[in-house]
């Protein structure tokens, strides 16, 4: 709709939720006078990445991505007061651990997580944290359903499970291909010492044509040297998408890399290994999750 001479549509409202960082925090959102549509995105929180491994293991993966829903309203089938809860990323493992799993995202009717009150939701399962050193993979927040949000009945919505962090039995990690199944992305692995004792570089998010390179860490052999971090995921606005951050290189008598943070609802990058005594890296924090509420 055009905006003549600079005057505010006063039937379009945008109303953005951010994490507030607290656990099971609520949030309200008020109702537009005369609006007759309620739209709501739930991006959920997505898994930190795997700490460090050591040597010969498979890589640390990255966690995986959250879920992402929308659902369309008439809003005469809503109260005019509605709370709001966003999802938090998991934080990222310690050496040897797995990341932390993320949580979802909500909106409901009263500030309580019961499938009778909720209207929204990001996803069904939560978006899980990287491995270690095991080559298994960290699953992706599964789609949200009808059964985990009851009145989701009376909209039309889709909702898109998160993307899974594959998990493979060697020590080089893969790289990331964003933009493929889904807006959000798992992180990269972070890689392990080779048989060989050989630092490896971590995994990458590769560019695509609207998409930077998110560079995985330099891996490090010399005697003494360290190896480089992952560089962590972004967020874009226009238009809307984020990666996941880059896994840790690995070092052979230095430390590992840690991995990189990853954008809103995209995974931690899983952290670079070394050899005892030296210490490996820590997993990347996955990105909190997002909640838009747009009603006209």
């Amino acid at each position: 709709m055009l905006d003549l001479s600079h005057i505010p549509n006063n039937q379009e409202n945008i109303k953005v939720f951010y994490s507030t960082g607290i656990t099971n925090a609520w949030q309200t959102w008020q109702k537009p006078r005369k609006c007759q549509y309620v739209w709501i995105m739930c991006i959920g929180g997505a898994g930190g990445g795997g700490g460090g491994a050591g040597y010969n293991n498979p890589f640390s993966t990255g966690g995986g991505s959250g879920g992402v829903s929308r659902a369309l309203y008439n809003a005469q089938q809503l109260p005019d007061r509605l709370y709001v809860q966003v999802g938090l990323g998991g934080a990222g493992g310690i050496i040897g651990t797995t990341g932390s799993p993320g949580t979802r995202s909500w909106v409901s009717l009263q500030p309580a997580v019961v499938a009778q009150n909720l209207i929204q939701g990001s996803g069904a399962a939560v978006a899980a944290g990287g491995t270690v050193a095991t080559g298994t993979s960290a699953a992706g927040e599964t789609v949200v359903t009808q059964t985990t949000s009851t009145f989701l009945t009376l909209s039309n919505f889709i909702g898109t499970a998160g993307v899974t962090a594959t998990g493979v039995g060697v020590t080089q990690a893969t790289n990331i291909a964003p933009l493929t199944s889904q807006i959000i992305c798992p992180g990269a692995g972070g890689s392990a010492v080779s048989s060989t004792n050989t630092g490896q570089d971590g995994g990458s998010v590769l560019s695509s044509s609207i998409n930077p390179l998110i560079p995985g860490g330099i891996g490090a052999t010399a005697s003494g040297s360290n190896a480089t971090n992952g560089a962590g995921g972004i967020t874009s606005w226009k238009p809307f998408f984020s990666t996941g951050g880059a896994g840790g290189g690995s070092a052979v008598s230095g430390s590992g890399g840690n991995g990189g943070n990853g954008g809103i609802g995209s995974g931690g990058g899983g952290a670079g290994a070394a050899i005892s005594p030296f210490a490996a890296g820590r997993g990347g924090r996955g990105g909190d999750g997002l909640v838009v509420i747009i009603s006209f």
